[in-house]
């Protein structure tokens, strides 16, 4: 009699993994997947090194195999992109099955410890890499000098906590720390405007990492850390920074995670600067970039919110035309950042060939020009640039706005 052991998966179709889905009639319905392998034909990354295999992702969650899941890697190796699953013929939605597989206690080890530092920190101070209220004032009220000198205008400034403004501007934690000239570059477009604004002292990030671990009590919490402040601001508008998942979740998820419409309207900066130039407020030279540009879908601010046409729209405002990639919009290719995987700092390596795909699609349009309404995406992008020797000068489309604009 053989007694070796032998591995055997069992199926359970009462997992906790099938407990937290097939709640909705389409998105998370993973009980109705077909297996036809839409998905994996999508998926930019399946014919590359390593990654996830969708629908074997799909199937091992619907199978209860939650465990062999988790194991596998797969879980946070999925960029979340969406792509796989937009031709889909039942509806299902990866990133809704990944983030609540992320979510399972057994998976709380694989979290990238950047992530969950950069969570303990967002929920301690109010922004993600620890910035506490007194540093964020200094750091402001320093900008703000230097943006009044530039400005040759005693008037222009970078103001804060001030109540009654009509805009409050939600920045990236990368315009408080390493990338201040975009935060000033913002402050050009808000000063042109002609319209009250501010910054709050009390949230300071438009990150929500709460998003890519699929808990929702820690996004709701990081979103209320947004919602309370505002609403006592008084403020007509919550104007987010280029951030992808920032815009989704704030733009798109915020109702369902505090269980209410907040006392604001919420628009990304870029569609804020577009209404102001179709009002005539706002108004800009081309000339100053006179060059076509190729311009890249931010996976969260397009695929999976819909915003296709206002970065195209003011970019070409701005420069001499904008040029497609090829699949774009919809079916456009993740910069190879997304899900999560640009925050853990051990993730360079495998961005390189999660980026492959983006970077030969950069390479194809021939331009040494592109823009991108996400910091994230920005700084990916960049980087693939450097590493495939690829030669494209990398920017955000509300930072060439504001370099364009007619003061």
């Amino acid at each position: 009699m053989d007694n070796a052991k032998t591995d055997t998966a069992i199926i359970n179709t009462e997992s906790n993994l099938s407990r937290l889905l097939n709640q909705l009639l389409s998105g998370d319905n993973i009980s109705e997947c077909l297996t036809c392998g839409a998905c994996n034909s999508r998926c930019t990354w399946f014919d590359g090194q390593g990654g996830p295999i969708p629908r074997q992702m799909i199937r091992m969650a619907a199978l209860g195999l939650d465990e062999e899941l988790v194991e596998s890697g797969m879980l946070w190796d999925c960029l979340i992109c969406n792509r796989c699953t937009q031709g889909c013929p039942m509806g299902i939605t990866m990133d809704m099955v990944v983030r609540r597989g992320r979510s399972l206690a057994i998976a709380a080890g694989q979290i990238p410890p950047d992530v969950q530092k950069g969570i303990k920190t967002r929920l301690e101070t109010g922004d993600v890499n620890g910035l506490t209220k007194e540093e964020f004032v200094e750091t402001v009220e320093w900008v703000s000098e230097e943006f009044t000198d530039e400005m040759e205008d005693p008037e222009a400034t970078i103001p804060y906590d001030k109540t009654g403004a009509k805009f409050l501007y939600l920045p990236n934690p990368r315009e408080l720390g390493i990338n201040l000239l975009h935060l000033t570059a913002m402050g050009r477009l808000f000063y042109a405007m002609k319209e009250t604004w501010t910054l709050s002292a009390f949230h300071t990030d438009v990150t929500n990492w709460g998003y890519f671990v699929g808990k929702d009590e820690i996004a709701r919490k990081m979103a209320s850390m947004v919602v309370e402040p505002a609403e006592k601001l008084g403020i007509e508008t919550l104007v987010l920074s280029e951030c992808g998942h920032g815009y989704h979740v704030l733009k798109f998820l915020l109702p369902e995670l505090i269980g209410r419409k907040p006392a604001f309207n919420v628009m990304s900066i870029p569609e804020l600067t577009l209404e102001y130039a179709k009002k005539g407020v706002l108004k800009f030279d081309p000339s100053i970039h006179p060059y076509k540009i190729a311009y890249h879908d931010p996976c969260n601010i397009a695929r999976k919110s819909g915003g296709y046409e206002a970065p195209r729209e003011l970019l070409a405002l701005c420069c001499h035309g904008v040029v497609e990639l090829t699949p774009n919009r919809k079916d456009g290719v993740c910069c190879g950042g997304g899900g999560g995987i640009l925050q853990d700092s051990t993730s360079t390596k495998k961005r390189m060939i999660t980026g492959k795909p983006k970077a030969d699609q950069m390479k194809a349009a021939g331009l040494p020009n592109l823009a991108t309404a996400c910091l994230s995406c920005h700084r990916q992008l960049g980087e693939l640039s450097n590493h495939f020797k690829l030669g494209i000068k990398v920017d955000t489309v509300a930072s060439l706005a504001s370099e364009s604009l007619i003061l």
